[in-house]
């Protein structure tokens, strides 16, 4: 199970970029939301998975995320703090 801080941490990052792409592109969703938000999170995700992904393992781990959430009946989670727990838990599950 991944860190609770490191998790409190990356949902805020995650809710942050949230809003700058609200602030960017308004309140419709953008078919390629994946790629823009994974360009800004990038740069900080090593300090959270131990390595440098590319921009594109983050947006393939943006997209599990959010598959796994849309298949969720009642997601106990918010949808940032949903995200960040799944990619860190499944990191951690690659990587022990």
């Amino acid at each position: 199970m991944a860190d609770q801080d490191q998790v409190t941490q990356l949902r805020h990052l995650i809710a942050q970029t949230a809003r700058e792409h609200h602030e960017s592109h308004g309140s419709d969703p953008s078919p390629r939301w994946a790629e823009w938000y994974a360009t800004r999170l990038q740069p900080e995700m090593g300090s959270f998975v131990g390595f440098e992904p590319t921009v594109e393992e983050v947006t393939a781990w943006l997209h599990e995320a959010d598959e796994k959430f849309r298949a969720e009946e009642n997601p106990e989670l918010h949808w940032p703090a949903f995200y960040a727990e799944l990619i860190l838990d499944s990191l951690a599950v690659t990587e022990g």
